[in-house]
């Protein structure tokens, strides 16, 4: 964090000097990742996870709850 406020530091001087690659840099630091990229790689995991196919909740029980007036007992 020191490095990177240094002004004249850039992300690969930073992770030649820790002997880490640039993209680990990015990893371990996701503030320094631009938000459109940040946005398209979430977009992408969340396209590889596995679909849901539980049943949807019924929600017959709670319909007279919501449906009931408050002013009324």
């Amino acid at each position: 964090m020191q490095l990177l406020a240094e002004p004249d530091r850039s992300i690969s001087s930073i992770a030649k000097v820790l002997g880490i690659s640039r993209s680990t840099l990015y990893k371990a630091l996701p503030e320094l990742v631009p938000p459109g990229l940040a946005r398209e790689r979430l977009t992408t995991q969340i396209a590889a996870l596995p679909a849901d196919t539980r049943p949807a909740p019924s929600l017959h029980p709670c319909d007279a709850l919501l449906n009931r007036n408050p002013g009324r007992s």
